[in-house]
Formats: C-alpha cells, structure tokens, sequence
C-alpha cells in the first residue's frame, strides 16, 4: 500500500507559534510532528508516500533523512483547504491510498487497526476517536454495527454520541469524485452514506493527538517522553560534575550543563542548548535546537521552540515559547485555572486525591516578553 500524507498549513491555532510555517514541521522533542506519522508508515511497512504540501523545499531535509526507507512524491498542493490537499493526490486515493494528516499523533497500531478493517470488509473506512469535545475536529455519528452514519465537519456546538474524525482514513472512487463536485469532505460522505453507501468505522480508544493547538503539543510531549526507558547523553555533550541528571533524559550533542543545574526527567536537552547555573528542568519538558536558558531558571512541562532564549530566575510551566522568542529575566506565569473559563484546554493532573487543572502560557514566533511580567493562564502573546 502507499500513502498520501497532508503536510501542508500553519492551522489557525498554531500560526502565532509557527511564524506560518507548516505545523507539521513543529520539533517535539527533537523530531518533527511529521516524522512521528512517518515512523507509524514505516512500522506497517508502508514505504511509498505522497507528500502533498503549500511549501515542499521545507520538507527537503524530511525526505534526505527518511530517503533510504521511503520513496517520496512531494506535490504541491492544487487549491485551498482540506479538500484541496485530498484533490492533489486523488488518484492515488481513488485506488485506495492511506489518507493520513500529517499533524495527527498515534501508535502504529491504530494504523494496523483501520488497514485490517479495510481488507476485512473491503469497504472504506476512517478512524474515529472517543473525545469529549468534538467541536474542534470532525464528528462522526456511528451505528451499533460499526458503520459511519453522518459526519460534521466542526460542529458548533458540543455533540453528545459522536466520536471525533481521527485524521487517517481509506476512501475509494466514488468518494473522491464527490469530494471533487461538492469541494467538501463531509458534505461528500453524507451524500454518500444517503444514496446507501457504507464506510466503516475504527474505533481507535489509544493515543490520539490532533496538533491544532498550543496545548496539544504539551499533550504530544508527554507521551513522548514517557516511552523514555534510559538516558541517551551524546559523548559531545558538556555537563558539570557538579550538574545532577535524574531520571531518563536525551541530551543531544554540543548542549552545555551549567554547575548546579537539576535537569529532571523524562526530559529532552536538544542539540547545542545552553542550561545556566543553578536552573532546574522538570519533568515532561522539551528544549529544542539552539535554545538558551538562563541560570535560576524553573522549567515544568513545556516546550521550548529552537533558538529561543529564556532570561535569567523566569519561571514557566504548562507552557510553549516558540522559535527565536525571548522571554527577558524575572517572567512568572501562573498555572492554576479553570479551563472552562478562559476556553482552552488546560493540563489535568491528579495530587494527593485533589485535581487541578493547569495551563501557562503561548508566547509566538519572534515574540518578546519583557522583564518581571507576571504573566495569566492562556496568555498568548504574539
């Protein structure tokens, strides 16, 4: 089999963090968000992809590293939105290529799922997922027997018994064609489903990350690092005898540990970082590429974007700065909220029986945030 992956697009909720580059180039932990869908082709040896995308020269150094395992045919893509990505590459998913969106985070098994459903009942087929809010991605109703009923392509407002669109599916002819005449996705499903179409469901009830948001890069991380079982130091990384590493960490080569630094894990030290003296990183936090972060500083799960610079005794949790900020010594951001309130998605944990609901800040591409700002949950500063 092959696929067509859509790698295309900043997304509305990322575009301040990204600068407008594709959010499917976003580092998690030293790889791209892309590369995670790559690794799950690969684990089902899937080794042909079309690679559909408003910019591929970004993707070049994609296809240099994976082009020895898999054969690329990078598009550029014909027209706008969704629909304009899936119309570039409907040949091959006319002939029962995997549709699969590249900012879409899952194990392989999910993938293995929906491709032995499809060869089982020799129908289409999309991955569904169980998710209490469906308002930000697809919402599929399904039947008791397993087969999809209707489709809302975000919905506005909650839908109590629909599953969220998963972002991986196989489609056939039919589909396509319809897809071209009504230029929609949902509108083309349901027509489809109306005239007695079937499509099947999988129901996919593991991990499952749609990266649309701040937040769920905080969710990807994660899940990341806790597959972390040991440490990985580069021989070329420089870290003080009088540093303390606790717990599984990947620190890349050319970072810099300063005397007294307390580095956490499960973390991620990414390639040439500079952690000043005396900075404590908690678990669950990602600094990329280039990153510097002062000495004094407290870090708790977050992501650090590459060549940012974090001043000197800031603290900042729950949050993501993005490429080339800076953040000037002495910021604070506040964690506890109520996500309902301020309508985000905040981090939920679990503490001495009690549960809290935590989130910080999103500070954008090339943003600068000035010294001794205290800064409130959600703040998002561009």
């Amino acid at each position: 089999m092959e696929a067509v992956v859509l790698a295309g697009g900043a997304g509305k909720g990322l575009k301040a963090i990204t600068g407008g580059k594709p959010k499917t180039l976003i580092p998690i932990a030293g790889k791209y968000v892309i590369e995670y869908v790559i690794d799950v082709l690969l684990k089902n040896n899937i080794d042909n992809v079309v690679l559909v995308t408003d910019r591929p020269s970004n993707f070049e150094d994609v296809t240099i590293k994976y082009g020895g395992k898999i054969k690329f045919d990078i598009r550029k893509q014909r027209g706008t939105e969704v629909i304009g990505a899936i119309l570039t590459a409907e040949d091959e998913l006319s002939k029962g290529a995997i549709l699969f969106y590249g900012d879409t985070i899952v194990k392989s098994d999910a993938l293995r799922m929906l491709i032995n459903t499809y060869f089982e009942f020799n129908e289409p087929v999309i991955l569904v997922v169980p998710e209490e809010d469906v308002r930000l991605y697809g919402a599929v109703k399904v039947s008791d027997e397993g087969l999809v009923r209707n489709i809302i392509e975000k919905p506005k407002e909650a839908l109590e018994g629909y599953y969220a669109y998963g972002g991986i599916a196989i489609l056939n002819r039919e589909l396509i064609e319809l897809m071209r005449s009504f230029n929609s996705l949902d509108k083309a499903i349901n027509y489809y489903i109306d005239r007695g179409g079937r499509i099947r469901a999988a129901i996919w009830g593991g991990l499952w990350i749609d990266i649309g948001y701040p937040w769920n890069l905080l969710e990807a991380i994660y899940h990341v690092l806790n597959e972390l079982r040991e440490s990985r130091i580069a021989s070329k990384a420089k870290i003080s005898s009088k540093a303390i590493i606790e717990g599984p960490v990947i620190i890349e080569e050319g970072a810099f540990i300063d005397h007294n630094a307390i580095i956490r894990g499960p973390a991620y030290i990414g390639k040439n970082v500079m952690v000043g003296a005396n900075t404590f990183i908690r678990p669950y936090t990602s600094i990329e590429l280039e990153s510097s972060i002062g000495s004094y500083v407290e870090l708790v799960w977050s992501s650090i974007q590459p060549y940012a610079t974090i001043g000197r005794a800031s603290f900042l949790g729950y949050s993501v700065v993005g490429p080339r900020a800076v953040i000037e010594p002495y910021v604070y951001t506040k964690l506890l909220v109520e996500p309902e309130r301020i309508g985000i998605k905040a981090i939920r944990e679990y503490k001495r029986r009690r549960e809290y609901f935590k989130i910080g800040s999103f500070i954008g591409y090339k943003a600068r945030v000035k010294s001794y700002l205290t800064l409130e949950p959600g703040t998002l500063i561009s």
